[in-house]
């Protein structure tokens, strides 16, 4: 059975559940709206335009051509010094970021304490 036919079973079948009141109008819905599903696992495939495109990661395809996948892996290579982890594990960053967001929540408190606020409402 390829993809096609058993697709076109499964949407029968949940008809056929939806017209026995065996599911709700919202979950036939659901389930009828395949591209929203993402698969459990990312897999990739190649376009029409040799370019290859990565499934799973969002709604639509992530497509990009070979080089441009080249590139990218490059990013992820490297263990512990690679641009990714440099950038998402770099405690320096998070530990600044903690700090920017420190601040900007004492300046909102700061200003909800001000005398203006209290004369609101």
């Amino acid at each position: 059975m390829n993809k096609h036919e058993y697709q076109k079973e499964e949407m029968t079948n949940l008809l056929t559940k939806f017209k026995n009141d065996e599911l709700k109008m919202d979950e036939l819905v659901d389930r009828l709206l395949l591209k929203t599903q993402l698969p459990n696992k990312p897999y990739f495939r190649t376009t029409k335009s040799r370019a290859i495109a990565l499934y799973g990661i969002k709604r639509d395809p992530l497509v990009l051509y070979r080089h441009q996948w080249m590139r990218l892996s490059r990013v992820f290579m490297g263990g512990k010094d690679c641009t990714f982890n440099k950038f998402f594990f770099n405690e320096e960053r998070r530990v600044k970021n903690r700090q920017e967001e420190e601040v900007e929540q004492e300046e909102v408190d700061e200003f909800l304490k001000g005398d203006e606020m209290e004369n609101i409402g």
